[in-house]
């Protein structure tokens, strides 16, 4: 045979990297001797910046010369039995060792058993061509037809036969058993992309363009960026790796809600990482993590590839979503069949939050809640971890209250570090809580948190001081206008370079009036001009960009001010950071009244426009660079008297 069959994969002994091996042996087998071409398995590929990453087997391969006698339905809607000539495809293969005992369908759909939990493999196999496009897509510029395959190594042929019988018919499926010829798999993929006839017969291609070194130098990515990643990135996977938290982890077991209390950079979100962490490894739970910021999201699941931790591995599972994400699932489920569209949700996201409290309104209706929930992996959690919970609404905090047990609750509160509202959620009015106060900022360096203290005494901030223990000396802050930034841009660049880091870990922040329209999606209005300058930007104001993460560790990143908070830069740019606060203030709504610190509403804005300056401004790890469009404002007035009371690390250009 000249099929030339390449293996790829970091871990031989994996079941995966077996079952690769199976495969080979499979098309050795049954691939007759007069088929040429090249076929590559890539075991446990894993397709760096999607939501859904690990892949157990991923096939491609280019063939001449080797046909099967196939059936598919043509346009006409006729079923054909011909020749088809397999020219090229792309498939991915979920990998499943159950036997028939753990095996069972439900409509369409085929499941396992793991002890009393049922997972739907279809939905996960699903998932994977989707995010194997999404791949190609973003990496080439275009994708390959992607096929899907279920392989249940330990079920016999006859097996997945009987599975697949319905009233006496045989249901057309994706699935396939333990011993098999090469064309069976090929018939597989064949009734998912019908062939099409040329004046040779019928063809099937999925490659649409792409090569099989395409695709393969694309999957080669995630080896490379790991190789190529920052020290900033490193630090944060030692941190969530560190086992000497456990001792502090807030893994309750008292029947309370554990809330992890203090500033930005102290640590709050690692903190739910290591615990969510700690309940998968040594308590075999699954874990669902809730945050309101997408682009938050997304860097945590970037953070979770490189530190090769699972984004859903079987019966285990730690995931990462927006709180919008999952309140959308669970209300579709619960009130509306699965048939509530995305746009009218957004609409009534309030009422919809109030329909399904009133639905809750016994226990006898919470029970059926929670076992229809039971029934759906993307609902069925044993723990739920929040992060920025002072930003959740109190009709969001009660369903989860509601929904789940108080000591399967972790929280991390912000305190008045929020951005949906002026008024924070109260998780206090919980009377069975743990609470862990976080004092020191573990981010920034200690000249940065120096000029937040200065900056929040400036605008006479009460109990705004942060506080630090001075273990990370340095960092500098560059004030300037907007005129000087890219020569200011080159040599920061090259200090973060020199200081063992990428250019991903430069993060620009931009207002929203630089952020404009292209073809139905948002754009950063100077993008072109930061590329004439050789300056290449992830574009995290576009939202088909805020659904995954940059997969090219040599671009900046870059977002507006309000998906900031989270996100960490050893150099952080706030660009016209005097027309973000004033499209603060522009945006403000005075509310109500606080009865205890009877508070005017002068000192009420203050607050306000403070809390959001914050955000940026606590991002920076080593440099914050601060442009003004206007020098003469009143930020950029109390900017360059800071300049000038701290000259030693504060720095005004003009």
């Amino acid at each position: 045979m000249s099929v030339l069959i390449s293996i790829y994969g970091a871990d031989i002994e994996s079941d995966e990297y077996q079952s690769a091996l199976r495969l080979k042996d499979i098309i050795k087998n049954s691939v007759p001797d007069t088929a040429e071409g090249v076929i590559v398995l890539f075991a446990s590929a894993t397709l760096f910046g999607q939501a859904v990453k690990d892949i157990d087997l991923m096939m491609i391969g280019n063939l001449q010369n080797y046909e099967i006698k196939a059936e598919f339905v043509d346009k006409s809607n006729d079923l054909i039995k011909d020749k088809v000539n397999i020219s090229s495809f792309c498939t991915t293969i979920e990998i499943k060792r159950h036997d028939i005992s753990g095996i069972f369908v439900n409509g369409t759909d085929f499941y396992v058993r793991y002890g009393k939990e049922n997972h739907c493999v279809t939905l996960q196999s699903n998932k994977q061509k989707t995010s194997a496009f999404n791949f190609f897509k973003r990496m080439l510029n275009y994708s390959p037809y992607v096929t899907n395959i279920i392989w249940f190594t330990q079920a016999t042929p006859k097996d997945i036969q009987s599975l697949c019988m319905h009233n006496g018919k045989k249901m057309i499926s994706n699935v396939i058993g333990n011993d098999f010829k090469f064309g069976e798999l090929m018939q597989l993929l064949i009734y998912q992309n019908p062939p099409h006839k040329t004046w040779r017969g019928y063809q099937f291609d999925s490659n649409n363009g792409c090569s099989v070194e395409d695709i393969q130098k694309a999957l080669e990515i995630f080896s490379k960026t790991k190789e190529q990643m920052g020290e900033l990135t490193r630090r944060r996977i030692e941190q969530i790796s560190n086992k000497s938290f456990e001792s502090t982890a807030l893994v309750d077991t008292q029947g309370k809600v554990s809330i992890y209390r203090g500033r930005a950079g102290t640590g709050k979100t690692v903190g739910l990482i290591q615990t969510a962490i700690k309940l998968v490894d040594e308590e075999q739970v699954r874990v669902l993590i809730l945050t309101y910021n997408k682009a938050l999201v997304s860097d945590l699941r970037r953070l979770f590839a490189l530190a090769e931790l699972p984004d859903m591995f079987e019966a285990n599972c730690v995931f990462i979503d927006t709180l919008h994400a999952y309140f959308y699932k669970l209300v579709n489920r619960i009130l509306y069949g699965g048939k509530l569209k995305g746009d009218k949700y957004l609409e009534k996201y309030e009422s919809v939050l109030k329909e399904l409290l009133s639905f809750m309104k016994d226990s006898e209706s919470v029970d059926l809640v929670r076992d229809a929930c039971a029934e759906d992996c993307q609902l069925d959690w044993d723990y739920i971890l929040i992060d920025e919970a002072q930003d959740w609404s109190n009709l969001e905090r009660d369903v989860v209250l509601k929904l789940f047990d108080k000591g399967k609750i972790i929280v991390a509160d912000g305190g008045q570090q929020f951005v949906r509202s002026i008024n924070a959620c109260d998780w206090s009015v919980v009377r069975e809580r743990n609470n862990i106060k976080l004092k020191y900022c573990l981010r920034q360096k200690k000249n940065l948190v120096d000029f937040l203290n200065v900056y929040s005494r400036k605008l006479d901030i009460l109990g705004g001081k942060i506080l630090t223990k001075n273990n990370m000396p340095g960092g500098k802050v560059i004030i300037t206008v907007d005129l000087n930034l890219f020569d200011i841009h080159d040599e920061e660049m090259k200090r973060l370079i020199d200081s063992g880091n990428v250019p991903y870990d430069m993060l620009y922040l931009v207002p929203y009036d630089l952020v404009g329209k292209s073809y139905g999606d948002n754009v950063f209005l100077k993008k072109e001009e930061f590329e004439e300058r050789g300056i290449r930007i992830w574009d995290g104001t576009s939202h088909r960009n805020r659904e995954g993460y940059t997969i090219n560790v040599e671009e900046l990143r870059l977002l507006q001010y309000d998906s900031a908070r989270g996100l960490e830069g050893w150099t952080v740019v706030c660009v016209d950071f005097d027309v973000f606060l004033q499209e603060k203030i522009n945006s403000y709504v005075d509310g109500n009244v606080d009865s205890l610190l009877l508070e005017s509403p002068e000192e009420r804005k203050k607050k306000y426009i403070h809390n959001w300056a914050m955000i940026p401004l606590t991002r920076a790890i080593d440099t914050i660079i601060i442009t003004l469009r206007d020098k003469d404002s009143l930020t950029g007035k109390i900017l360059r008297e800071i300049s000038e009371e701290c000259p030693d690390f504060v720095s005004w250009i003009e």
